[in-house]
């Protein structure tokens, strides 16, 4: 009897199967990449636009001229209802640690922006509201670069280093 030819057949049909199931691994690989990338490109958006929608109100408020009770309870409430605690625990579950830290500073950052505008501090108190305004600018860059780099959108500028 001849073998060679079943041991052939099983041989091509053994490869056939291999070759279609690592394509469909690599392909899985790809598509749950692609998903996990496009999942924290949104986590990383819905923060950022909080924190830019803290930063708006505070500033707001800070231009007005308020008591110091309606100053805080203005403060408190753009910092509460802007979801950035719940926002950054989502971060915190997505995000690789490179990304985290410039993300912490930049919402320690806004927070202590909040607190010294609780304060009834008010834009025209120079320097310490354009230090804390020029501290939370620096760290919302630094978390957008950090952002850009984890997506493997960085400009080219973007270093790491301390940026451009």
């Amino acid at each position: 009897m001849d073998w060679l030819a079943p041991v052939n057949t099983l041989t091509g049909a053994a490869i056939g199967i291999g070759s279609t199931l690592l394509a469909d691994r690599i392909r899985w690989r790809r598509d749950r990449e692609a998903l996990d990338r496009d999942t924290r490109r949104q986590a990383y958006a819905a923060f950022m636009a909080a924190l830019s929608d803290v930063y708006t109100r505070l500033h707001e408020t800070a231009r007005e001229t308020l008591p110091p009770a309606e100053a805080r309870t203005a403060a408190n409430e753009a910092f509460t209802t802007s979801n950035l605690y719940p926002l950054r625990y989502e971060l915190a579950l997505l995000a690789p640690w490179d990304v985290m830290e410039p993300v912490n500073q930049a919402f320690w950052k806004v927070r202590d922006l909040r607190d010294l505008v609780a304060t009834g501090s008010t834009h025209t108190d120079a320097p310490d509201f354009r230090t804390h305004v020029s501290d939370y600018l620096k760290a919302t860059e630094s978390a957008q670069a950090a952002m850009r780099r984890d997506l493997g959108t960085s400009w080219p500028r973007d270093t790491g280093a301390g940026g451009a």
